[in-house]
């Protein structure tokens, strides 16, 4: 892609995102994303030939910025020290908040995490890499199998926490506490 060419991308997911403050991914049209970010239908299309390819690019330009915050602090020196658990705590916790912030990303995640779309799931399995990779920098020192189960335990009960939360089955206390105790019982010695 050109910088052009990248730019546009961006302002389209910019958009996505700004719209998802507001309304739920089954109210995001196309037209309207083309419409509120200045790029032609066309263009849009010929970059996301989909609307679940948007919102799944979407997605990850909301994780990345998440994960931009956290680099951020990590680089100042802002970033909780303590304990493997106490930094997998933070890390979750403030993913989850981020979720509560914004209830439209969580249904969002929900929706895209069952897609069957090749694109979507290329696009989550990449953005699951980053998130992987930053998470086993926060558990260094724990070991490959035990970061392993531990990253597939809690990122698993983050999802279904986040099922749970987004269809009314609980409330975001329940949803945040399963998370952190599954956390714990993991990664309770660490």
């Amino acid at each position: 892609m050109t910088d052009t060419q990248r730019r546009r991308r961006q302002l389209l997911t910019a958009t996505v995102i700004e719209m998802l403050a507001d309304t739920g991914p089954d109210g995001i049209q196309m037209r309207e994303v083309s419409e509120r970010s200045g790029v032609a239908l066309g263009t849009l299309y010929r970059y996301f030939p989909a609307k679940q390819h948007l919102l799944a690019a979407s997605m990850a330009a909301w994780n990345d910025i998440l994960a931009e915050r956290l680099t951020e602090e990590r680089e100042s020196g802002r970033h909780h020290a303590g304990s493997v658990l106490d930094r997998v705590l933070d890390l979750y916790t403030r993913q989850m908040k981020a979720f509560q912030r914004g209830p439209n990303f969580a249904r969002l995640e929900v929706e895209l995490q069952t897609s069957d779309d090749p694109y979507v799931r290329d696009t989550l399995d990449e953005r699951s890499a980053v998130n992987r990779k930053a998470l086993f920098e926060l558990m260094d020192g724990v070991p490959a199998e035990r970061a392993r189960l531990a990253s597939l335990s809690i990122g698993s009960t983050m999802l279904n926490s986040l099922v749970l939360w987004t269809t009314g089955r609980i409330g975001f206390p329940e949803a945040l506490r399963n998370v952190q105790d599954v956390s714990r019982l993991v990664l309770g010695d660490q």
